[in-house]
Formats: C-alpha cells, sequence, structure tokens
C-alpha cells in the first residue's frame, strides 16, 4: 500500500490552512513538494519550518471537527515551542484517541454508532456528549499530523461546538469498481468533515485493499474531484522504493532529509 503520507490528500489540507491566512500559497506549495520528497507528514513540515505553530494547526483541524478552540482574553499561547515527532506514521484519529488513552474502545464505538444513524462530525459528537474535551481533541489531531503540542489547561481555552451548516460543502467517498468497458463508483461515506472522510478512506483500504477510491466535493451543484487512490499505483511506488533500496541499501529520496 502507499505510504499513509503519500497517500493522504494533503493539498486539501493546506488549502485549508491558506483559506484561515496561516500559509501562503508560495509556501503550501514548497511544503508539499518537500511532502512529496521526503514521505513526511505535512503539519510537520509546516511546524519545523515555522510556518505556523502547532497550536495554530490544531485549532483549524479542530474547526473541521465541529470544535472551535480559542485562549480566552489575556491568556497567552505557552512559551514551550512544538517539536516535530519522528517517524511519525498517519493514524485515523478515533484509533489515535483510543491509543492515547482519551477514550476507551466502547465509548468510540458508541460515538461512532451515533455518528452513522444521527450525521454530525466525530469530534462534535465527542465533546459536546462530555466524552473528550476541546484540549485533548486539539492534542490528539496534533499528534494525527505529526506535531507535539503540550496539554492545553481547559481553564485557560474557549471551547465552542459548532453544528453543521447547509453552507458547508460536503466530501464524499466512493469506491471505483472496474466494469468491463465502464467504472462502478459504489457511495461508502460522507461528511462535511474532509479530514474524517479521508480517515475512513484510510481505514477502508487496510480493510478492504480496494482497487480504486475517491474522495468528491459537493456544494450545491458544483462537485469535483479532490482524491484519488489507485491500487496499482501504489504498489508501483512501493516497488520502485523497494528497488531503489535494493540498489543502494537505502532509500535515496529521504537520505539525508530531516525526519
Amino acid at each position: 500500500m502507499e505510504s499513509a503520507a503519500l497517500q493522504f490528500p494533503w493539498r486539501q489540507l493546506g488549502e485549508l490552512l491558506v483559506a484561515e491566512g496561516l500559509l501562503t500559497e508560495d509556501e503550501l506549495e514548497q511544503a508539499l513538494a518537500e511532502q512529496a520528497t521526503t514521505g513526511r507528514l505535512l503539519g510537520q513540515i509546516l511546524v519545523a519550518n515555522s510556518y505556523l505553530s502547532a497550536f495554530s494547526l490544531a485549532r483549524v483541524l479542530s474547526e473541521q471537527h465541529g470544535v472551535e478552540l480559542s485562549r480566552k482574553e489575556g491568556v497567552s499561547a505557552p512559551p514551550a515551542p512544538s517539536v516535530s515527532q519522528p517517524e511519525q506514521t498517519w493514524r485515523p484519529l478515533g484509533k489515535l484517541l483510543v491509543d492515547l488513552e482519551f477514550l476507551t474502545e466502547s465509548q468510540l464505538e458508541r460515538a461512532l454508532a451515533a455518528q452513522h444513524e444521527e450525521g454530525g462530525r466525530l469530534g462534535e459528537i465527542l465533546v459536546s456528549r462530555g466524552l473528550l474535551s476541546g484540549g485533548e481533541l486539539a492534542q490528539a489531531l496534533a499528534v494525527q499530523h505529526g506535531v507535539e503540542l503540550a496539554p492545553q489547561d481547559e481553564a485557560e481555552l474557549q471551547t465552542v461546538v459548532r453544528p453543521i451548516t447547509s453552507k458547508e460543502p460536503m466530501y464524499k467517498l466512493f469506491e471505483v469498481i472496474f466494469e468491463p468497458g465502464y467504472q462502478r463508483r459504489t457511495e461508502l461515506f460522507e461528511s462535511t468533515n474532509f479530514l474524517e472522510t479521508a480517515d475512513y478512506a484510510f481505514e477502508f483500504v487496510d480493510d478492504h485493499e480496494p482497487a480504486a477510491l475517491e474522495i468528491h466535493r459537493t456544494h450545491g451543484a458544483a462537485e469535483e474531484t479532490v482524491w484519488n487512490y489507485s491500487a496499482s499505483r501504489a504498489a508501483a511506488v512501493s516497488e520502485e522504493r523497494k528497488d531503489l533500496a535494493q540498489t543502494f541499501g537505502f532509500d535515496p529520496t529521504v537520505w539525508g532529509k530531516k525526519r
């Protein structure tokens, strides 16, 4: 399977940060070029290059999960710098929350069942039901994207759960099934949070090894494909890196790169 760092739809995350005014287009292009070369998580690159702080990254990611975080008036950011975590790999948020012991398996299963039945975003459901704090969500999202965020003092944070509005675009995940002469698409998942849709796609690839997947962004009558996965392309990338490692004894595409 293609590496998680290459598989994840990083450009969509970067465009969110540009829209928030936290990155310039040029900084995003430079970071994406480095990500494609090194395979590091985009969040690691952005924080390591001082394009933005770990808290700013976590705040934008939390908003995608329907939870708005801000520091209360008069509270300044902690002075300790955030550092990139070495050898970080992508993990879906639900599994990560359990790994960090912020949730139990049964709590996660109930939250996912509620999401399936009632809709909404995972972070929104967990925080609104008191199963997770805003600070814990921010910490988990920072770790998911490869950076370390100091534990947040909940007394210093303003946490607001923001329900979905009809104005938000929808991200739909489709499995692409190749039939003789045409392609058939089956919808697997949808959410207003593209990060959540990407999480589902990542788990689906691990569990089912599909030939191809696509994420479509729909907003009113407009629809565009924002990410796609191909098992054959992933296998080719994996084989290319294997050949390089056999030839040189290491992968020269990442040798000497900061990880």
